[in-house]
């Protein structure tokens, strides 16, 4: 692949805003109060800041293993497997981390599915469905990452009103379920901010998406906002979920962002939460057109006489497969966990331990030079 991206086709720098963004806010965020406070229940905040705080360092490690890498060429996870690790192993790298994004896919698809059978179209079919979707998939992709960077920017617009629907349900707030406030354990706290890495993730993304980035040292400050921002959601979302349900009635709510949408009234519409069930669409369609997208250029990274619109075909087929073999809702959430711990075990673990490699890479590399 070519060291050089023509500017025609980069994205401004505040597209790191919207991109990681939109990775992170989806549909985990109906359901992730109902996992984070069955270990640490009215301090579940706290895990939030927490955890929000370690994905901040994280950000950090990520941004700096392509900044080391931007003198050597093409600043993306590709380029820096194969260059420290070699053509074989960072092939076999790539593919470790490319096949996270795939499940991702997956998992995402059939999560809103899931969705859509409980809360809407109970008889919709999971196949036609994921067929007509990967069409429109298709059909975006092909347009290049400056048209799905728009994507994730109406993604992020019409996600907006989600978000202040949840304002709705202060009147009706018992700010005493806050109370009392510290009262667990570090160790609980820890497993709470474990549980919680699935929501944040999707920030990693930016390792395929920064040569395509302009001006990229202003890039950083935006991907710095975007993820105080999924901080600041993830936050408010879990406080108003804390005081408005109690830990019983939370530990038995399997969607509690749903249940209270259904709680929201105004004049000429009755089911606000089937209008923002239908919204949610908007994150699906960014989510998996990006994704698809970074697998069709893996596969033409390793193959370069495979062209992308012809990858990314078996690619989306892939996709609808696996998203119509998966039957149930108790194979969904096996899914999720498979994917949550995939991710990090990636993030905790596999991208620090990259950082210092090419740390390592970098000292001997002046040590033969001299």
């Amino acid at each position: 692949m070519n060291d050089k991206i023509k500017p025609a086709h980069q994205v401004g720098p505040v597209s790191a805003f919207f991109i990681p963004q939109t990775m992170q806010i989806g549909i985990g965020y109906l359901s992730f109060q109902h996992v984070i406070t069955k270990y640490s229940q009215q301090d579940a905040w706290l895990a939030a800041l927490i955890s929000g705080a370690i994905i901040l360092g994280i950000l950090w490690v990520v941004l700096r293993l392509l900044e080391n890498e931007r003198q050597f060429g093409m600043p993306d996870l590709f380029s820096i497997h194969s260059r420290i690790f070699g053509r074989r192993i960072g092939t076999f790298l790539n593919l470790f981390t490319v096949t996270h994004i795939l499940l991702f896919t997956i998992m995402f698809l059939r999560s809103y599915v899931e969705i859509v059978h409980v809360w809407v179209f109970p008889q919709m079919s999971t196949f036609l469905f994921s067929l007509i979707f990967c069409s429109i998939v298709w059909y975006i992709v092909s347009g290049g990452i400056r048209t799905i960077t728009g994507v994730c920017l109406l993604s992020f617009i019409y996600l907006m009103p989600l978000s202040i629907l949840t304002l709705f349900i202060v009147p009706h707030a018992q700010f005493a379920n806050l109370q009392p406030f510290f009262d667990h354990s570090p160790v609980t706290l820890l497993k709470s901010c474990y549980e919680l890495t699935h929501e944040y993730l999707g920030f990693e993304l930016l390792l395929y998406v920064y040569p395509f980035i302009s001006h990229p040292r202003e890039a950083r400050k935006w991907a710095f906002r975007s993820v105080l921002t999924t901080i600041y959601f993830y936050t408010t979302a879990l406080i108003l979920a804390i005081v408005y349900f109690s830990q019983g009635e939370m530990q038995n709510t399997i969607w509690p962002t749903v249940t209270y949408w259904k709680s929201v009234r105004f004049p000429l519409v009755e089911h606000i939460d089937i209008i923002a069930i239908v919204l949610l669409l908007w994150s699906l369609v960014p989510n998996i057109c990006l994704c698809s997208w970074i697998i069709a250029r893996a596969v033409k990274f390793t193959v370069p006489k495979i062209k992308m619109k012809y990858s990314l075909i078996v690619i989306l087929a892939l996709i609808i497969a696996g998203t119509t073999m998966i039957h149930s809702g108790l194979q969904v959430k096996k899914i999720n966990d498979v994917y949550a711990t995939y991710g990090a075990l990636i993030i905790y673990i596999y991208l620090p331990i990259l950082l210092f490699c090419q740390w390592i890479k970098k000292k001997c590399g002046r040590g033969a030079a001299s």
